[in-house]
Parts: structure tokens; C-alpha cells; sequence
């Protein structure tokens, strides 16, 4: 009943039509549309997007073999006489073309070994694997702004409703006193406390109107709107207190490590550290080139093919350093995991501690209370207008009415908020 309520007097409220600059291009959404939209149109996921396909680009190329290499070699680009003198000859190659024409050519292709390609092909599959999770943590960072943003536009809203009804409300009075004034029948300090209050009110509206664009600008920017479009938001998800409440600590950090993207960054770090280690342990090994080259004329023989191999000689460079670095690099990412863990366990140990206060804060409010200001309100106000009770008796309930009013909504919306804060800090949805 107390959900119920305190929903419909949020709904209501914000599905008013509020005067605007933009009313003409108002755009209503619901919590479900505009996550919809968010997925669709933020710049930032797409861009994150275009990383995981770089991630996926450099496995392509991890996969590759090096290119074989070709080259010629000992050239002469013409003979003279002098050098033809002794009488040898080179015939030609192909018809008349190469006649007296000595080179080298030389094809040699590099054998990565100690499984170097594969160990590189796993270690990319690794970064890729971490920019998807990054992706995931940009999802869960934005998705958490965005629906605190909705949370605070729509008590915004709500609450510039409450001042509109309120400043409808104080004019209709005021108009009546003017004419009551004009008349002789009210004198005119309590006709200026009233304008002084109208004015008062209207400051009021202005801050309120003030807070509702600044959320419509975030929210414009996450959902990549056109800044035309004024938003007013609507269906907004109701939170469970009975369901809050009964949540376990214990299970919560539990999906925390589990869900969270930040978490699985952190042991998928671990996984790149060891892989590395596995390439740069690797290295130690040197290539084989092997390679086939032709040589003319350069020789006894006039047409001679040869073949052969060349490595380096590990005598002084064995990537000892690299190895040591990337060794290192394991235990780096072993103490840095410990060290996300346990912050992981502290975001949800306080935000499971502020969700509970929230639940406590919400539970405490009476589910008609809402609907007995507002009678109790009108009564007053025909009270005061039958000058059954004083300016100062009204006065003081007007500001206590709309002071009660922002308490109810800001009760509602700590609770959205900090439901979402346990979302975000679990990684996974709380309903």
C-alpha cells in the first residue's frame, strides 16, 4: 500500500505539462525507454564498442606468419669491354635478356619457435577478453549515472508540481484579498506578507526549474538527444522494502566477486600477466631463418642454388630482463587483485548499510499522510479565507506543507538511489 501510494504521488505528479521553453518538443519516457535508448545512442558504449573490435583486430593479426623475404643482390647493370676481355660469357636468361648479367637472389622465411605465435595469439585472446569487460564496466558505470539522473529529474519534477499547485493555489488567494483590500475589508500589511510569499514562492519555482534542466542536460548527453528536447520522465520502478530488507550481506559480496566487470578485469590481469610471462620466457629462444638463394654467374658454376639456416647465438642477450620484468608483473597483478577485492567488499558493506537506513526511512513514513496534507491543506486554506484562523497559523502550515511534501519525495528517491548505489557497487540488479 505504502509502495503503492508514495509511487502514484510520484507518477502524478510528474506527468503534469510543465511550462517550458521546449514544451513544444516534450519527450516522455519511461525508466525502461530511456535504458533502451541509452544502449542504442551513447556515445561512449559505442566507442567502447569499436575497442573490443580492435581487441579482436590484434588476434587477427597475432594469428599471422611473417612475410617471407626476397631480394636480389650483385647486379651489374652493364659490362665493359674491358671486362669481357678474358673471353668469358654469361649467356642469356630468357631470349636476348640477361646476357653478361650477374646477381644473387635470395628467399628466406622466419620459424618463430618455443610455440611463440600461439602464446601470442592466447595473450591477445586475454586483452580482448579485458576490453569486453571493460565495456561491460563502462555499461555499469553509465547505466548508474543514467538512472540516477531519471531518479533525480523525476523528484524534480515532482516537487516543481507540488510548487506549481502551490503558487495556483496562493494566487487564487490573492486575487481574493486584492479585491477584499480594495474594498476595505483587509488591511494592506497582511496583503503584502501574502505578495512577499507569492514572490518567495516564485524564487522557488526558478531553483526548481533551475534543477530540472541541469538533470535534463546529463540525461540529454547520455542519450545523445537533440538539447531541444525537453524530458519529462515517467514509470519509474518502485523499489520492494520487504524484498530490500531481506538481503544478505554474505550473498551480496559473494556476486559481487562474481559479477562485477572491475573484478573479472582484475583476474583476467592475472591471466595476461601469466601469458606474458609465457611469451617473454619465449623470446629467450632465438628464430630460425631459413633460406634458399640463387647465384649467376658468380661462380664456377653458372647457375648455382644453395640453402642454408641463420639464428641468433644466445650468448649475451637472452631477454633476461623482459622475463624478470613479466615475472614480477605476475605477482603485481596478484596483489592488485587482493587489493580490488577488498575494496569490492567495503562498496558493498557501506552500501548495503546505506540501503538498510533508506528502507528504515521510507518504512517510516504512513502511507496516508500524503493525501491527509492535502485535505488537511485545503482546509486550512478555506479556514484562512473564512478568517477562521490567523496569517500566521497559515503561513506557517503553507511552508510546513511544502516542506513535508519535498520529504516525501526525497524519501522515495534516497531509497532509488540507494538501491541503484547496491546495484552498481554488486554489479548485478537489486530489485
Amino acid at each position: 500500500m505504502k509502495a503503492f501510494f508514495l509511487t502514484g504521488l510520484l507518477v502524478i505528479s510528474v506527468s503534469i505539462s510543465f511550462a517550458s521553453p521546449f514544451s513544444e518538443d516534450t519527450l516522455r519516457l519511461s525508466q525502461k525507454e530511456a535504458e533502451g535508448l541509452f544502449l542504442n545512442n551513447n556515445l561512449d558504449l559505442l566507442a567502447q564498442k569499436l575497442s573490443i573490435r580492435q581487441a579482436e583486430a590484434q588476434i587477427i593479426q597475432a594469428k599471422l606468419w611473417p612475410n617471407p623475404e626476397f631480394s636480389i643482390d650483385e647486379l651489374n647493370l652493364w659490362t665493359t669491354k674491358n671486362q669481357l676481355s678474358s673471353g668469358e660469357t654469361i649467356p642469356p636468361l630468357i631470349g636476348n635478356f640477361g646476357k653478361n648479367r650477374e646477381f644473387t637472389a635470395e628467399l628466406t622465411q622466419v620459424i618463430e619457435t618455443a610455440g611463440k605465435r600461439k602464446k601470442r595469439i592466447a595473450l591477445e585472446s586475454v586483452s580482448r577478453d579485458i576490453a569486453s569487460e571493460y565495456f561491460s564496466e563502462v555499461i555499469r558505470n553509465l547505466k548508474t549515472e543514467l538512472r540516477k539522473n531519471l531518479f533525480e529529474l523525476a523528484y524534480h519534477q515532482s516537487f516543481l508540481s507540488v510548487l506549481k499547485g502551490q503558487d495556483d493555489t496562493l494566487g487564487s488567494l490573492l486575487l481574493s484579498f486584492e479585491n477584499q483590500y480594495a474594498q476595505g475589508n483587509l488591511n494592506k500589511p497582511e496583503l503584502f506578507r501574502l505578495k512577499a510569499l507569492k514572490l518567495e514562492l516564485s524564487q522557488q519555482i526558478l531553483e526548481a526549474r533551475k534543477e530540472v534542466h541541469a538533470a535534463q542536460k546529463s540525461l540529454s548527453i547520455l542519450l545523445n538527444l537533440p538539447v531541444s528536447q525537453y524530458l519529462v520522465v515517467q514509470d519509474i520502478s518502485s523499489p520492494n522494502p520487504g524484498t530490500l530488507k531481506a538481503l544478505s550481506l554474505d550473498n551480496l559480496m559473494a556476486t559481487a566477486g562474481s559479477a562485477r566487470p572491475d573484478a573479472k578485469i582484475s583476474f583476467l590481469q592475472q591471466t595476461w600477466a601469466q601469458k606474458n610471462y609465457d611469451l617473454e620466457y619465449a623470446q629467450r629462444k632465438p628464430d630460425l631463418t631459413f633460406g634458399m638463394n640463387y647465384d649467376r654467374g658468380g661462380n664456377f658454376l653458372l647457375n648455382f642454388f644453395g640453402f642454408g639456416f641463420k639464428m641468433d647465438l644466445p650468448v649475451f642477450n637472452r631477454n633476461q630482463g623482459a622475463i624478470l620484468g613479466s615475472k614480477i608483473g605476475i605477482s603485481k597483478s596478484k596483489v592488485e587483485s587482493e587489493q580490488k577485492i577488498k575494496g569490492i567488499e567495503a562498496e558493498v558493506a557501506q552500501a548495503f548499510r546505506d540501503l538498510q537506513k533508506s528502507v528504515d526511512a521510507y518504512q517510516n513514513l504512513d502511507p496516508a499522510y500524503g493525501e491527509d496534507l492535502d485535505q488537511v491543506f485545503l482546509t486550512y486554506t478555506l479556514y484562512y479565507t473564512k478568517r477562521q484562523i490567523g496569517m500566521v497559523e497559515y503561513l506557517d502550515f503553507f511552508e510546513a506543507y511544502i516542506s513535508n511534501k519535498r520529504t516525501i519525495l526525497l524519501t522515495l528517491k534516497q531509497l532509488q538511489d540507494s538501491r541503484e548505489e547496491l546495484s552498481f557497487a554488486t554489479g548485478a540488479e537489486i530489485e
